[in-house]
């Protein structure tokens, strides 16, 4: 069977067929080369493979890498409708680790506000609960935006900024024109099915001189390049991974000046660190158990284990 006629038959209808991708890049797939094997079943899908931070269960497309620009992607994947049913239907499985994630985003949040122009209006895509949205009212914006697939973490959101956080995915559409000071993603990129479609989008959003701030997986980090297929990264809600080379291209394609591509640090429990580690179930498993129960579980732990960030803006005319 050819990676064109590949079909899903458990995923919300009879037979959905599986859709060959383009480097959002060099906009081709002529030049791909495979490098890891589609290796489940598409039937197999549900939400809960599609919650965020779940234990990881090395399920993964079809990966190849464009030998132009050196972009590893996801190929063929899900059409856009069956992945929003999926995510819309996802757990939010990570309340625990959310505290550590609202400290690390908002420390980058912070790095980063010298540049901003007015503290007005702040949109996070894919903002979970809305714990960053939370940060950034306090940081000094007025107003405060999100855009979340998954109807439970929505409804977990705090008062406060649960009305402003509108349930779906993010497009062009969502949102007026030259709208927003601040957009932010935070491991959301390499999950969308077009990433240049949505920097598309964030361009249009943004005002002019307005501010991105993008955090996710750099599948150029030595962790992830010695790990290689193992390496949590390498799972199906990625359709595309980048490195710092790619990230960069990706968003001065799209239009945006590249301030700063940079390794980013995050601190979680030991507990959740060893999830991430590539064991076997039946020793991860009592591992994860006794952890739990444990302090030693508890212990915060900082490392730079194979994340990215990028600062990038919209230009202003005549500049």
């Amino acid at each position: 069977m050819s990676v064109n006629e590949a079909t899903a038959g458990g995923t919300g209808a009879d037979s959905v067929s599986l859709h060959n991708t383009r480097c959002p890049i060099c906009e081709t797939n002529g030049s791909d080369r495979e490098v890891y094997p589609m290796n489940f079943r598409p039937q197999d899908l549900n939400g809960a493979v599609f919650s965020a931070r779940r234990l990881p269960d090395r399920l993964h497309y079809r990966m190849v890498r464009c030998q132009r620009c050196g972009l590893l992607r996801s190929d063929p994947i899900l059409p856009a409708h069956e992945l929003a049913r999926l995510y819309e239907s996802s757990n939010f499985t990570y309340e625990a680790e959310a505290e550590f994630a609202r400290a690390t985003y908002r420390a980058y949040l912070e790095r980063v506000l010298p540049q901003v122009r007015e503290r007005h209006r702040l949109m996070e895509i894919g903002c979970g609960s809305g714990f960053l949205l939370r940060e950034a009212l306090q940081l000094g914006f007025t107003e405060v935006w999100g855009i979340e697939p998954s109807s439970e973490a929505v409804s977990k959101a705090a008062d406060e900024v649960r009305t402003n956080i509108r349930q779906g995915l993010y497009d062009s559409n969502t949102f007026p024109a030259s709208h927003f000071d601040v957009i932010c993603g935070f491991q959301v990129l390499d999950h969308v099915p077009d990433a240049a479609a949505l920097l598309a989008a964030c361009m249009k959003n943004l005002k002019p001189g307005g501010l991105a701030l993008f955090i996710n997986h750099d599948c150029g980090a030595l962790s992830n390049r010695l790990l290689g297929e193992l390496s949590p990264i390498v799972d199906v809600e990625h359709t595309a991974l980048f490195d710092k080379r790619t990230m960069r291209r990706i968003f001065e394609k799209s239009g945006f000046v590249v301030h700063e591509v940079f390794s980013v640090r995050n601190t979680y429990p030991l507990s959740y660190w060893t999830k991430l580690v590539p064991l076997p179930r039946p020793l991860k498993s009592p591992l994860l158990s006794f952890l739990a129960h444990v302090p030693l579980g508890k212990i915060p732990i900082t490392l730079s284990a194979g994340n990215l960030g990028i600062v990038a803006t919209k230009a202003q005319p005549n500049a």
